[in-house]
């Protein structure tokens, strides 16, 4: 196991828990977090007793601020644009991975931090977080996973949030759709717990199938994306958990196989 300097990983059943821990600069990303994180889901991804991954964050402010002043004080050209790829392979890499990832959100969470969340399957948050791209009030637009956000709260609000930099309270971006569950800060380990097992329950390879479909709805056009996914069923059927799922199914009982 590599040692992690910027984040903390601990086995839970079936979920793997990676927790941002800077809460001394509000869990800002830097280098070294960008590349702790994609080893931790590299090392994740292999391991088939972890079901589902689970992010959230040290300390009650933030879950997460941004990029970390310090990681991009003084930079221009060629060398702004790789910590943009370097994001872009962070993000890239929550959005394809092969098992669910589910984030907890406590506190702001922001930029970056944001692009990191929407990067993720299921987004669940207390009711004092708030949501925000304040990039443009440093002269910076959002980028990078910002892409996202038109898919996940429509045109018009991805608009709003990057050309004025207001944060959303939680229950705005509730209704806006970003977020799946609003809780009390008292609530969230519990909330996210139960979404947890709820995935690690599903039938493993189905879920896998269905989340790299889903990355096709995002990234081709229309029919292509049908194409694939008509495609990509072939691989669902004959494996153990589809067999299982049906015969449940038939018989009016709860599937025991989830492979």
């Amino acid at each position: 196991m590599v040692p992690f300097e910027t984040i903390r990983c601990l086995r839970e059943g079936p979920v793997e828990r990676i927790t941002l821990a800077r809460p001394e600069v509000l869990n800002a990303i830097d280098g070294r977090m960008l590349r702790e994180l994609r080893a931790a889901l590299a090392q994740v991804a292999d391991d088939r007793e972890a079901r589902v991954v689970l992010i959230d964050a040290d300390g009650d402010r933030a879950f997460c601020a941004g990029i970390d002043v310090e990681y991009v004080r003084g930079l221009t050209g060629l060398a702004i644009r790789e910590v943009g790829a370097e994001l872009h392979r962070t993000f890239l890499a929550l959005r394809t991975f092969p098992k669910p990832v589910v984030v907890a959100v406590d506190g702001l969470c922001l930029g970056a931090g944001l692009e990191l969340a929407v990067s993720c399957d299921l987004i669940l948050a207390t009711d004092r977080s708030r949501f925000g791209l304040p990039n443009i009030d440093r002269g910076i637009p959002a980028i990078v996973e910002a892409a996202i956000l038109p898919l996940a709260i429509g045109l018009q609000g991805a608009r709003e949030m990057a050309y004025t930099g207001e944060f959303w309270d939680a229950a705005k971006a509730e209704r806006r759709g970003l977020l799946h569950a609003v809780v009390a800060p008292g609530e969230l380990a519990a909330e996210a717990g139960r979404w947890c097992a709820v995935l690690a329950s599903k039938p493993r390879t189905a879920l896998a199938l269905q989340k790299e479909i889903v990355h096709k709805w995002m990234t081709t056009d229309l029919e292509s994306a049908i194409d694939f996914s008509v495609n990509t069923v072939v691989l669902a059927f004959g494996t153990r958990g589809q067999q299982e799922g049906m015969a449940a199914f038939v018989e009016k009982r709860p599937p025991r196989e989830t492979e």
